[in-house]
Order: structure tokens, then C-alpha cells, then sequence
């Protein structure tokens, strides 16, 4: 097969040498037409192609084009321009402001060379500037997106799983792995992470955008709408295309350092300092070499709370340390005090450090084709702490010891850490160019994502008081290769306005990888020298593997392939300069589960285009599609083993079963299919009086079969007083029958079917306002997603009494704390409001963002329990980012600012959901916007 491909690429290379044409660099300078000042960060784009820049700080752009070439330039807030190349090799290019137009071009979406703005195109699409995502002052660019389109959700997680090494997310509300990635246009591989602790993206693998450095990125667009039928699988509720800077001659270099200081325990933590550097090259006469590179280093916040002496809710004492019994209150008391009681838990941030290189080419082989490359590598070191301390007692007996004490190692007991060492690769490659007047497109890309797991702080109690304190506990690794080669052409004629017709091609292949950790990592090496109380005699089982994480079992390594192919066919027809009406149809294959085909209809209609009227353009736009995603490899083959020691010196194990296991088809557990949606969606979009804009767009997306994790099944139970709870623990005992020592396990498994509504309104208006330009807009997103439908197995519904039946069903394998995350485990709405003045040199900007209410759902037993958790809600809360921009001149910026400088935080746990008092903020329901408090910044710029 590569033998083949590279053939292929070989033979294309040489078909459009052969077809060349003499291409030049054109450079440009694009000004205001009523002061002259210059204009950075407008789109130039060549008419006909997706080809194109953006200005920078002067106003410059420079842009490889042919004598016949048009060039389209557009701004916010001005009259857009075309511009003929001819002879010319630079092009000066005013800009009316009294003529504004609110719109950039959009390119994600369409197949067609037409240029549109995003009140013109039939689906929702959100274009992010540089500048914009510069001006935020945050440091990720998924925390910079959630903070800045309404629609994205990301927040970082604290004491999870990998989700605190990887910000999933997620658009529109649904799973982060029903959104497409796409970097200039192709497809970007995911992590080899999959959630498998309670958070909102329990289940999903999702990319690792926090790998690609933001100093390397022109413009990002958000396709808020189903696009499977255009893009294949995963782009259920939509696709974010990130478009990487292609500038030459010109650089940028930007410091941001800053640190959280807040009024929570007087805080000042997680100092922060971002570097990020571009320059683009030239290469040869007529190509460009674009690079950048980014460090960013992050240090911890810790938001942990008090460990009482009593518990909360029940009045229980707590104790930190063994004593014997009779031991006097002032001897415990004394000793109890003599420890940090803050040091039992650390809640917020962990440390990372994150270095990221990413290089973005093009060299013009001929007038009509250009080979072009891009991609990039980082490495991440990631620390999570884990929430769960390990007390010498930490029991209500006074004279309990820890089966994971050992005083001589960690005197005081111990908070192990999850530290990850992640490293990201990925590189495209392709060639484009015309042939008979068809533009064609052939590329390779290929994207690498491993994770290496280290257990710290931590032991292995099975082995004793010589167990190491480090564990390597083994690595996840996912692998993907894209080949595709795209068509299209627009043709015009007297029947319609023009009719553009595109089809191609994909092949992919995945690789997926669990590779074993080291043996003491997870192996019960059997210590018999525990003893369970202060002067007792009995003897207790110490607990096998790292504690906080046991590491990967030889029985969990996997090494998985598949491969899949994909066809693909659309139209855009022109009817008028009013009338557009869309068609995508996409076949794929997959080896290891089936095909599917999906289709896709949209249309957008101007029922008023008159820029003479107050009211300049009304149109109505709307799509109906349907999508799919297919099971990722992860989910398919992810596989953790927990090995468990009795009393007897047995060993039991817990699993997390993976598709092809046995123990999962014991439960009646099908192989798992696609995840399959239909999409709807209605909007209208209008400019008003030349200075305003409105789009306001309804959708609705119901998916069918959507891959979860259930919940632990297992019969410790099976000795209860009540029935129901007995007779479920006897039929799972049933069902594990065969495999004599595995006590528990949880499966993935085409659970549930949903229904998604929502409304996303975008508001913006920009206007020149006495000296200055005043940008402000208004953004937001209504959303809410049901439950419609489980699908339980058949294994848990062919036996049992309908009481044991439903416990099963509704008690472990979807509980209604899982059914939470979906219907209530984020904000349910969010609005983005946005100012900026630009006056002179000086920019000052506010945004303003309020975070609708969530809920956190707890568990039926604990609702059943005086003594459990308890649901909760938590209400809406809005934060305020200040920051302040001033220009000493055209090569040096400086930026001050605050991120949610009222320090506001989210509503703390109730008593019921925080009995000890560690943690005050944070469950694995969701979180709004993190807890950690203000955040103040600075920013050196320099332009060179």
C-alpha cells in the first residue's frame, strides 16, 4: 500500500509540474481609505482558491499569485475589496470605513472557491482572529476558545483521570468526540486518552489542541452545524478548522507571565510564563516557510479545603492518625493539630510544562500548482494530584491503621500524584494545483499521540517497607494516517447563476497501543505483616499495585489496526445571487464494524440585499443532515485491570472489559456500532443601518446509540438484607461465573440515544466612535440535552425479578448520576460579551462571561443514605476579563490584564457532598469556568 501511494503522490507530482504556470509574490499594505492608518489582521484571500493570509501589525501581507489573479480583502467593519494581480508586484489597498461590513470571508463548510462572508453562508460558522485569540490573555487554546464561542465548552479537570493532563471539548453541548478537528483543512488525529472517571467527557477521546502552539495559528473557524456528510465521522455536532499563519518577511515574539492571586487563603499561585515565536521565510523566489514555536510553562494551584476533626454532616470523628484505645483526648488532640490539615488534598490546577514546534510550507511548483507542508511536534509534562490522601487511620476508629500505612516511608501518610509525559506529532503533506480546469488536492497526513504514565509519591503496598515510591505504570499510544485526494470545479451558465460540483476520495488507517507498565506497578506481591489495629492481632491484606493509579497489566496490552475508506460527493448550486441550495452525500467503510452512508441538505435564501436601506440584508439559511461517528479504537480495545487481594491470600480483579473480552459477552454486551445522528437546523441573519450584524440559528441534533461507560458491576453485595440489592449481586455473580476471579467489571457499550436543542444568537457591531473604532458584540448559546431512550443488555434483562431487572438497569448500568452528565453536567447556557476600543495606540478590552447553572447528580445509594451526597445545583456566575493594550510604536506592544478580576468562583460543595471539608469546589458532575480565582497577566510584544 505505501509503495502504491507514494506512486501515486510521485505521478501527481509530475502531472503538476507539467500543467505549471509562472507564479510571483505579490506584496501588499492594506490601509484605512479615511486616515490611512493600517489595517492588521484583515483576510486576503486569492478568488477562486482557499489561498490566503492576513495582514499583520503595519498592515502588510505578502502573497504568492498570478498575473490573472483576483485578490479579495476583507475586514470587520469595512466594505470588502477586489483587487486584480496584473503586473504588479505590490499592491496598496484602501478600505472604505464609512462603507463597514461586518463579515470576514468564510472558508470551512464549502468545497466551493466562492468567497462568503458568515451572514452569507447557509450553516453557522464563528471566525477567531489571531488578534482576538492574542487578546484573551489565556495561555490554551481550548480554554482560549470556551472562553471566546459561546458554543465550545473545555474546562480543566482536577483529580481525574487523563482528563487532567488533556482539556476535552466539547461543541454544542454534546461529547468532545462528536466534534471534528481539522487543521488547514484536514483531518487532525485524537489522543490515545479515554475518560474513564466520572467527568463529562466520561467515555470520549478527543484531540489535543493544547499541542499545537497558538503563536502558530492565523485564524480558527467553528462550524456550528453537522457536517459527517462533508467531513466524515466524528463531526456530528460540527468542525473547528485551525488555520495555521503562512506570513513572510515579518515575526512576532510574545512573553505573557502572570500568576493567580486570590482572596481564597490569600492565594498567589500558578505563576505562569508564555513564549511564543513566528517568523515566516521565504522559499526559493515564490514559496514560504512559516514557523513557530511555543513554551509554556504552568505551576500548580491548590484551592483544598480544611480536614475537620469531625465529619460535616454526621458529627463523626475524623482521625489523621492510629491510636491506641483509651489513648487521653489531650494526647490525640495534641497530635492531630500537629499536622497541616490543609496538605490532605490539593484541588485546582497541576503543573505542566509544555513546549510545542509547528512549521507551516508552500512552494509554488508552477502558476497553477503548489506543493505544501505543515505540521508540528510538542511534549507535555503533566503532575495531577490525586484527591484521595492516604491517612495513616482516616477512619471513625480511633485505632484503625491504614492498610497503606508504613510510617517509616511517609510518616505523616501520603497524596500520590499521576504525572504524564504526553508527546504529539503529526505532518501533512500534499500537493494541489489544476488539471482541465478541475481543482485538485492530494495530500498524506499522519498524527502520532503517546501518553507514558508515572505513579509518584506513592507504594505499592503489597510489597512492604521496600516498596519503591516511582512507578512506571505504562504508556497509552494512538496512531492515524490520512490519505485523500479531493476535486471540484465551478461551472457557470445562463440557466443559474454558477453550480460547483466536488467529489474525492479518503483512506485511513488507526493504530492503538496499551503497552504494560513495570511489575511492581500492578503485581500482589503478598505482605503478610499488616495488622489492622493499634494492639490488635489480627492480621489485614494490603492493597496491590501503585496506589492512585496500578499500572497497565501484561492481560490489558494491546496493539489494534483498522483501516477505512471513504467516498465522497457534493454540489453547490448558485440559483441566484439570492438563492443557494446544497448537496453532500459520503460513503465509508470500516474493517472492523461496517459502512454508512450519510447525506446533507442546506440552503440559504436573501429575502432583502439593498445597501442602500437601513435594513441591508435579511436571509434565511437552515440544513437538515444526518452523521455518524464510529467507535473509536479506544473505546473498542481500552482495557484496565485492578488486582484486588482477599483475606485468604486469593486475588480477585476488577476490570474495565474491553469490547472483544469474554467477560463482556457474558453480560450480553453486542459489539459496538456507529454512533448515528440527524441534524436540524433554522437561522436567520441580517445587517443592519452598515455598522450591525445578527445570525440567530436553531438546531437540533438526536443521536442514536451513543457509546458509554457503564458503570461497576459486581456481587460484594451478595450477603444484603435486601432483596433486590442480594438478587442483583447473585445474577452478576451468575454472569461471572466462568471466570472465577474477576469480582467486578464495567463495559463500554452503545448505551443511551439523546436528543440535543438548542439556539446560538451572535450579535456585533463596529463603528467608527470619535477617535477611535468601537468593537462590541454579544454572544450566546441555549442548550439542553434528554435522555431519550437505554438500551440494557440482554444479559441483565433475560433473568432476575423486574425489581432486580431495573436495579441493574437504572442502579449500575446507566444510573441516574451518569444520566446527570448528559441532561444537567454543564452549563446549560453561556453568553460572551465583548468590547474593544481602539484609539490611537491604545486598545482596551472587556469581556464579560456568565455561566449558566449545572447540576450535580449523586448516586441512588447515596440518596437512599442519611449519610451520603446529596444532588446539587449550581447557579449561574459570570467573570469579567479587563486588559489594556498600548502600542509604543510599530515594533513593541505591551499588554496588562486581569481574567475574572472579581475573583468570582463557583458555588462551593454542600456539606453533604463534602463531608471532610478538603474540597471545596469541584465534582465529577462538570464544572462551569474552573476554581481558581483572578488571575493577572502581562504581555511583551515585539514585532520585527
Amino acid at each position: 500500500m505505501k509503495q502504491k501511494l507514494l506512486l501515486l503522490f510521485s505521478l501527481s507530482l509530475l502531472f503538476s509540474t507539467a500543467i505549471a504556470q509562472k507564479r510571483n509574490n505579490i506584496v501588499g499594505k492594506i490601509i484605512d481609505a479615511k486616515d490611512n492608518a493600517p489595517l492588521a489582521g484583515a483576510t486576503v484571500l486569492i478568488k477562486g482558491t482557499q489561498t490566503g493570509t492576513t495582514s499583520n501589525f503595519d498592515g502588510n501581507f505578502t502573497l504568492s499569485a498570478k498575473p490573472e489573479d483576483i485578490v479579495l480583502v476583507s475586514f470587520v467593519g469595512y466594505v470588502s475589496q477586489q483587487v486584480k494581480v496584473g503586473n504588479q508586484n505590490s499592491l496598496t489597498i484602501k478600505l472604505n470605513p464609512d462603507q463597514q461590513d461586518l463579515n470576514e470571508v468564510v472558508v470551512i463548510g464549502s468545497r466551493s472557491n466562492q468567497a462568503r462572508t458568515n451572514i452569507e453562508t447557509p450553516v453557522p460558522v464563528d471566525i477567531i482572529t489571531s488578534k482576538e485569540i492574542v487578546a484573551t490573555g489565556r495561555t490554551d487554546l481550548s480554554q482560549i476558545l470556551s472562553f471566546i464561542a459561546p458554543s465550545v465548552n473545555s474546562n480543566r479537570q482536577t483529580g481525574g483521570d487523563g482528563s487532567s493532563h488533556i482539556n476535552p471539548l466539547a461543541l454544542r453541548g454534546v461529547a468532545p468526540d462528536q466534534t471534528l478537528i481539522l487543521v488547514n483543512g484536514k483531518r487532525r488525529h485524537t489522543s490515545a486518552l479515554v475518560n474513564v472517571l466520572g467527568t463529562p467527557a466520561q467515555g470520549a477521546s478527543s484531540a489535543d489542541l493544547d499541542a499545537i502552539p497558538v503563536s502558530a495559528i492565523e485564524r480558527i473557524e467553528v462550524l456550528r452545524d453537522g457536517a459527517a456528510a462533508q467531513y466524515g465521522s466524528d463531526a456530528i455536532a460540527g468542525v473547528i478548522n485551525i488555520v495555521l499563519k503562512s506570513s513572510v518577511d515579518q515575526g512576532q515574539v510574545t512573553i505573557t507571565t502572570g500568576e493567580y492571586n486570590t482572596s481564597y487563603r490569600n492565594k498567589k499561585d500558578g505563576f505562569t510564563l508564555l513564549t511564543g515565536v513566528n517568523y515566516g521565510f521565504r522559499l526559493g523566489e515564490k514559496g514560504f516557510i512559516n514557523i513557530s514555536g511555543q513554551i509554556n510553562n504552568r505551576d500548580a494551584t491548590d484551592r483544598s479545603g480544611f480536614y475537620e476533626y469531625n465529619n460535616r454532616l454526621t458529627g463523626a470523628k475524623l482521625y489523621w492518625f492510629p491510636y491506641a484505645v483509651g489513648t487521653s483526648s489531650e494526647i490525640v488532640d495534641a497530635k492531630e493539630k500537629s499536622v497541616d490539615r490543609y496538605s490532605s488534598a490539593r484541588s485546582g490546577n497541576g503543573k505542566q510544562e509544555n513546549a510545542s514546534l509547528f512549521v507551516n510550507a508552500a512552494l509554488p511548483l508552477g502558476n497553477d500548482v503548489e506543493f505544501y507542508a505543515f505540521g508540528g511536534i510538542s511534549s507535555k509534562y503533566s503532575i495531577s494530584p490525586n484527591n484521595a490522601f492516604r491517612f495513616p487511620n482516616g477512619t471513625t476508629t480511633i485505632n484503625s491503621i491504614s492498610s497503606r500505612y508504613f510510617p517509616t516511608i511517609y510518616p505523616t501518610g501520603f497524596l500520590g500524584e499521576n504525572a504524564a509525559r504526553l508527546v504529539d506529532g503529526s505532518f501533512t503533506a500534499g500537493i494541489k494545483g489544476k488539471a482541465n480546469g478541475w481543482n485538485v488536492d492530494f495530500s498524506n497526513t499522519s498524527g502520532h499521540n503517546r501518553i507514558d504514565y508515572t505513579i509518584q509519591n506513592t507504594i505499592n503496598a503489597s510489597i512492604g517497607t521496600s516498596s519503591p515510591t516511582k512507578f512506571n505504570s505504562g504508556a497509552l499510544v494512538f496512531n492515524q494516517n490520512t490519505t485523500n485526494i479531493g476535486l471540484s470545479q465551478r461551472f457557470e451558465n445562463a440557466a443559474i447563476k454558477a453550480f460547483n460540483v466536488a467529489f474525492g476520495a479518503e483512506y485511513r488507517f488507526e493504530n492503538y497501543q496499551i503497552i504494560a507498565g513495570e511489575e511492581k506497578s500492578y503485581k500482589n506481591y503478598g505482605d503478610t505483616t499488616y495488622i489492622s489495629t493499634v494492639g490488635g492481632k489480627t492480621k489485614g491484606v494490603r492493597p496491590a499495585g501503585a496506589q492512585v493509579f496500578p499500572g497497565y497489566q501484561p492481560a490489558d496490552a494491546q496493539n489494534q489496526y483498522r483501516h477505512s475508506i471513504g467516498l465522497y460527493g457534493d454540489v453547490e448550486a448558485e440559483i441566484s445571487d439570492k438563492f443557494l441550495l446544497t448537496g453532500a452525500l459520503r460513503y465509508e467503510k470500516y474493517s472492523d464494524f461496517g459502512d454508512q452512508l450519510t447525506w446533507k441538505t442546506s440552503t440559504s435564501l436573501k429575502l432583502i440585499d439593498d445597501r442602500n436601506s437601513i435594513l441591508e440584508s435579511l436571509s434565511l439559511r437552515g440544513a437538515v443532515s444526518t452523521g455518524f461517528r464510529a467507535p473509536s479504537l479506544q473505546q473498542k480495545y481500552y482495557s484496565a485491570t485492578t488486582s484486588i487481594p482477599q483475606a485468604d491470600g486469593g486475588l480477585i480483579l476488577s476490570l474495565v472489559s474491553n469490547n472483544d473480552n469474554n467477560v463482556t459477552r457474558s453480560f450480553g454486551i453486542p459489539n459496538l456500532k456507529a454512533e448515528t445522528s440527524n441534524n436540524f437546523s433554522l437561522g436567520i441573519t441580517s445587517r443592519i443601518a452598515k455598522h450591525f450584524t445578527a445570525t440567530v440559528d436553531a438546531y437540533q441534533i438526536d443521536i442514536k446509540n451513543r457509546i458509554t461507560l457503564t458503570g461497576t458491576f459486581d456481587f460484594s453485595s451478595i450477603n444484603n438484607s435486601d432483596a433486590t440489592i442480594k438478587g442483583a449481586a447473585q445474577l452478576v455473580k451468575g454472569l461471572l461465573s466462568n471466570y472465577p476471579d474477576v469480582n467486578a467489571a464495567q463495559f463500554f457499550a452503545n448505551a443511551i440515544d439523546t436528543k440535543t436543542k438548542g439556539i446560538d444568537v451572535v450579535l456585533a457591531y463596529k463603528n467608527r466612535v470619535g477617535a477611535g473604532t468601537l468593537n462590541l458584540s454579544l454572544a450566546g448559546n441555549f442548550t439542553q440535552t434528554k435522555v431519550t431512550d437505554v438500551h440494557v443488555p440482554s444479559g441483565l434483562t433475560s433473568s432476575g425479578t423486574e425489581e432486580v431487572r431495573q436495579y441493574l438497569s437504572e442502579r449500575i448500568f446507566f444510573d441516574r448520576q451518569q444520566r446527570g452528565r448528559y441532561e444537567r453536567g454543564t452549563p446549560q447556557s453561556k453568553l460572551v460579551l465583548l468590547a474593544g476600543y481602539t484609539w490611537g495606540r491604545i486598545t482596551p478590552n472587556v469581556v464579560v462571561t456568565r455561566f449558566g447553572e449545572y447540576t450535580f447528580y449523586t448516586t441512588q445509594s447515596n440518596i437512599n443514605s442519611a449519610t451520603g451526597g446529596r444532588d446539587q445545583t449550581f447557579s449561574p456566575k459570570t467573570t469579567t476579563d479587563i486588559s489594556v493594550n498600548y502600542q509604543l510604536n510599530k515594533s513593541v506592544g505591551i499588554t496588562l490584564g486581569s481574567n475574572n478580576i472579581f475573583d468570582v468562583y463557583p458555588d462551593q460543595l454542600s456539606i453533604a457532598n463534602n463531608q471532610t471539608g478538603t474540597v471545596p469546589w469541584g465534582t465529577g458532575g462538570g464544572q462551569q469556568f474552573g476554581f481558581n480565582g483572578a488571575f493577572y497577566y502581562g504581555r511583551l510584544t515585539f514585532n520585527f
